[in-house]
């Protein structure tokens, strides 16, 4: 079973200066990763000569760790994405402009409001590339897949929430009114709802390998939100992330 907390240990022994570090306390992380007695006392018997064994253990299995836990919030970001191709049906032709929905006053609203719906066929040809770049990418041509597939599956998760929030602007507005009112009334209700969503998917993830990058966006996710449940701020609490 892998010992989760040890991560941390690791990156804070391998960030301090070499003339600095506790060769004791390194070789008892590198012990209690991999059993190897004798390693361990090789390592107390003579720091000298096996510092560069040491440092060179404890970097490899940090960077096992890092494309483990990468794998696994790709995974995750993996699940959001086909649920927008889903949603959106990225595999199939793009809609007329009847089907995504322009207003029947569309030319009487304010430039503002009638540049959200310019803005989303944008967003939504943003959107069809990423998820094109990302269906292509395979152990074949990327020596990566993980780190390839990262910001594109970010990029699409951050477009279909700022589309969804324009088309609920574009679609809620009432003529002759701010559209100021118009934003807060549904960014807070979209915005949130779908903040929830992933914070839930992520703490799970997070509760089984935790990271720094991980639970920077899990905290991120969570100021998005108004008014967070006291069930959300019992799990976030709960897993130190408040």
């Amino acid at each position: 079973m892998i010992e989760l907390e040890l991560t941390p240990k690791i990156k804070e022994w391998l960030d301090t200066p070499k003339d600095q570090r506790i060769i004791q306390e390194g070789a008892r992380l590198l012990l209690r990763i991999n059993r190897n007695q004798i390693l361990y006392n090789n390592i107390l018997r003579n720091p000298v000569k096996y510092a560069p064994t040491l440092e060179y253990q404890l970097q490899r299995i940090y960077k096992q760790r890092m494309i483990d836990t990468t794998h696994e919030e790709v995974r995750a970001m993996m699940t959001q994405v086909d649920a927008i191709s889903e949603q959106h049906g990225f595999t199939r032709p793009a809609r007329s402009e009847f089907q995504r929905g322009k207003r029947a006053d569309h030319d009487q609203l304010p430039p503002e409001v009638q540049q959200l719906y310019v803005d989303n066929a944008d967003i939504m040809r943003r959107m069809r590339d990423a998820h094109t770049k990302l269906r292509l990418i395979n152990s074949t041509n990327s020596t990566c897949p993980d780190s390839d597939r990262y910001p594109l599956a970010k990029d699409i998760i951050r477009l279909d929430l700022q589309y969804r929030d324009n088309w609920n602007m574009y679609d809620h507005y009432v003529k002759g009114t701010p559209l100021a009112a118009t934003v807060r009334a549904v960014d807070s209700r979209t915005a949130s709802k779908n903040a929830v969503k992933t914070i839930n998917l992520l703490l799970g993830k997070y509760a089984k390998q935790p990271s720094e990058s991980q639970a920077d966006r899990i905290r991120n996710l969570y100021n998005q939100i108004d008014n967070p449940s006291a069930n959300l701020k019992a799990k976030m609490s709960d897993a130190g992330l408040l």
